[in-house]
Order: structure tokens, then sequence, then C-alpha cells
């Protein structure tokens, strides 16, 4: 009961805070005015990538295969590098609203437009797996059904990104993020106590989750080719770290918001990654993503584990309702903006309903999908393979010369790739690709060919159609 009260409490604040945020300007909701500091932004920036996968994914991932689950994470705070020197203050000197806004920018509405489409349907995974954390957090934890765990998650995640927007997100981030670092330090202090020494604890673990960069399940093919095209590149073009770029004050504040993100990532990476290592010693035999349900259940005390609950709840939040909050945007004003014109407040009551649109179907992909990892795998992979490639070149467009049709045919063939390649476990794609086909490619581009195939046909399309058009 004490717990129940921390985590109604931590809800019931949330909900207080973006409730006072209902009455605000356009301007304000999409980029929450563009005046906030490094700290802000870089806080923002950390909780946002550090919600679902970055807690019960990567604890997961270590519970399963030790250390080498860090790169889950570990490739982004690696792509924050480059986006850091050579994109974030070029996003922010744009001064556009959302990602699809640079495309358009760069090649017209008839980009745009299936631009955004391909990303609300690949956010929709993204948001599904954050909703699946907290409620697997909270059932786990509390010793509610799923189902039940999932909607009230869902229900506080939507309701009070409706109506916070992006100012109530960037204002919270800093302290969500503090309290779930505070979280995560204290509930490995009392993992290590539970079983000291520490070395004792881990002759407990197989040898090879102690390994590091690669073990014999995880090898330089994920490290070198899978995770970083398809982990890796929404941290370099991504719509959720670029809404958070778009509320500095200037470029040089992107910047160094990126960079100094990318500073704090990587320590964190390897602490979730440890954290699921030690949960394998201590409980063998669970599902890898109850692994931290399970050990706060296990090893907190009451109260403590109802505030450190919160903590982890207030990570996946930051990142749900970054994600929430650039998808509707995107659906608001770059696919209905273009159909239906309007004032900036018209447009925001568009894109407070596209929210609940975007929200509901998270939750309807999230109550089948039930898994984290795979969900987010969805996401990225639609996302990557249709829009990625289009928008790196609209920065280098005059010397690349990509026309708006090769932009417009990498996103559709791309992403309709992307999108086969997903359903019934790529059924569809194997029997287009044939028997002969299907071993070439396995052969050529490794077992994940049917996540990597998507970026090379979308390369080709644009490349190709830029140069039939020329």
């Amino acid at each position: 009961m004490v717990d129940l009260i921390v985590i109604v409490a931590y809800f019931s604040v949330m909900l207080f805070v973006g409730w006072r945020s209902r009455r605000q300007s356009a301007e304000s909701y999409w980029v929450a005015e563009r005046r906030y500091s490094t700290s802000r932004v870089t806080a923002s920036l950390v909780a946002t990538i550090f919600g679902a996968s970055s807690t019960m994914g990567i604890i997961g991932l270590g519970y399963s295969r030790g250390f080498t689950g860090a790169w889950w994470s570990l490739i982004g705070g690696i792509a924050l590098i480059p986006f850091g020197f050579f994109l974030a203050s070029r996003v922010r000197a744009l001064r556009v609203y959302t990602l699809p806004d640079i495309l358009k920018e760069a090649y017209g509405d008839k980009v745009a437009v299936p631009a955004g489409l391909m990303i609300a349907v690949a956010w929709c995974g993204v948001i599904a797996a954050q909703m699946i954390a907290g409620g697997r957090l909270l059932s786990g934890v509390l010793s509610l059904d799923f189902q039940l765990a999932l909607g009230i998650v869902a229900i506080v995640f939507v309701v009070y990104t409706f109506w916070g927007g992006q100012l109530s997100v960037i204002r919270t981030d800093f302290w969500q993020l503090m309290l779930f670092i505070g979280g995560l330090l204290i509930a490995l202090a009392f993992l290590i106590e539970s079983q000291s020494p520490l070395d004792t604890m881990l002759k407990q673990v197989p040898p090879q989750h102690l390994r590091f960069p690669v073990s014999s399940s995880f090898g330089w093919y994920e490290v070198l080719v899978f995770y970083p095209l398809i982990v890796g590149l929404p941290y370099i073009v991504g719509p959720d770290i670029y809404s958070r770029v778009l509320c500095a004050q200037n470029d040089q504040v992107a910047r160094k918001s990126a960079l100094l993100a990318a500073l704090f990532v990587i320590p964190l990476s390897f602490l979730l990654a440890f954290f699921g290592v030690l949960a394998r010693a201590q409980f063998p035999g669970i599902p890898a993503e109850t692994a931290l349900p399970h050990t706060l259940s296990a090893l907190i005390p009451i109260g403590l584990q109802g505030l450190i609950v919160a903590g982890f709840l207030g990570a996946i939040m930051s990142s749900a309702d970054t994600c929430l909050i650039s998808a509707s945007t995107i659906l608001s004003l770059n696919v209905v903006g273009p159909l239906r014109k309007g004032s900036q407040e018209q447009h925001l009551r568009v894109t407070r309903w596209a929210l609940l649109a975007v929200g509901g179907t998270a939750w309807l992909v999230a109550s089948f999908q039930q898994g984290i990892i795979s969900s987010l795998l969805l996401g990225y992979t639609v996302f990557v393979g249709g829009v990625v490639l289009p928008t790196l070149a609209s920065f280098y467009r005059e010397k690349l010369k990509i026309t708006s049709s090769g932009a417009l045919w990498a996103i559709l063939v791309g992403g309709s790739a992307a999108i086969l390649g997903k359903i019934y476990g790529g059924t569809l794609m194997k029997a287009v690709l044939t028997s002969g086909g299907v071993d070439l490619l396995h052969h050529l581009l490794g077992p994940q060919y049917l996540s990597i195939l998507p970026i090379i046909l979308s390369l080709v399309a644009m490349v190709g159609v830029s140069w039939i058009k020329r």
C-alpha cells in the first residue's frame, strides 16, 4: 500500500504539471519557445534516450547475454558525437518544427507528407515499447494484471503529454532524470549487497556474460553492421532527438547539448548492463525483461521501492512523452497541414487530436507485441529504411544532386520494404525474394538481411531516380 501511494503520488504530480501547462501557444507546445539552455536540453536528451530501451530493455539484454547488452544505447551515445559536431547546429539553425519540415524545405510537400506518415507509423512501435516497459514495471512490483498496468501507464502518459506538450516535457525531464539515476544507483547497491562479495556473484553467471565488446551470442556483425545501421542512425536522424535540439536557445547550445549527452549515455549504458548481469547471478531462470521489477520487488524495502519505481517510470515517461509529441506534431503539421490550411491555433488543436490517435494506436500495438526490444526494432527498421537517407542527403543536397523525385522514391521503396520485412516475420518479403534470393542476401548481408535490405533499396532508389531525372 505504501508503494502504491508513492507511485500514485508521482503520477498525480506529473498530471498536475501537465494540467498547469494546458493553456499555451502553439510555439510553446511544439518547441517550448526555443529558449532552453545547455543544461536543460542535455538533461532532456539523456532522459529521452534512457526510456524503455535503456531501463528494462538493456537490463534484460544484460541478463540474457551480459555486458554486450550495453551496446543498445552505447551505440546511440557514440552516434551523438558526429551528430553534435556536424548536424546539431545545422538542425537548430533551420528554425523548423519537425524532422519532415527539413525534408519539406529541401524537397517540398510531396516528400514531407509520406515521410511524416512513415515516421508516425514507425514511432507507434517506439512508443509501444515505452508503454510495455511501464506496464511490466507496475505489474511486477504491484502484482497487477499486465493489461491493467499497461492501461494505467498508457492513460497517464497520453493525458500528461496532451495537456503539457513540449513545455512540460522539457521542464520535468531534468528532475525525472535525477530521480532515475538515483533509483538506479540505490537499486544497484541493494543488488550488490544481497550477495556480496562481488567476485562471488560474478562467478555465478556464464563466462560469456563478462566478455566485451563481443561474445559468443553477440559478434562483430552486430557491433559493426546491424546496430550502427538500425539502432545508431536514429540518433543521427531522429524525430525525438531533433525535437530536443529544436528547443535550444541557439545553434551552439544545440551542439554542446548533443556532445554532453553522449558523455552521460556511455557510462549509464554500462551501469544498466551491469545491473542485468548481477540480476542473472541473483535470480537465474526468470524472463530477461522482468529482471528489473523482480529485483525491485525482492530486494528493495517497502516505501523505498515505490520511490525507485517512480524514478524508473520517470525515465520511461521522459522518452514516451517526447516520442508522442514528436509523432503527433508531425502528423498535424506535415501530413494534415498541407491538406487543411489554417492558423497555428487550429493546427495546435489538430496536434492534440493526433496525439490521442497515436497514443491509442501505440497502446493497441503494446497490448499485442509485449516485447520491449522487438517493438523498438519494429519502429527503428521502418524509420531507418524509409526516412534516414533522404534526410541526411537534404543537408548536402547540392553536392549530392539529389532530386525531389529521388527522395520520394527512397522513402516509398525503403519504407515499404521495411514494413514487408516485418509483417508475419518477413514471410511476404521472403516470398517476393524467392528462396534463391533469400540465400544470396543472407550470405551477403548477414542474418539481419531483412532489416538492412530496405536501407540499400532506399539508397539505390534515391541515387538512381535522381540520376535519371537529371
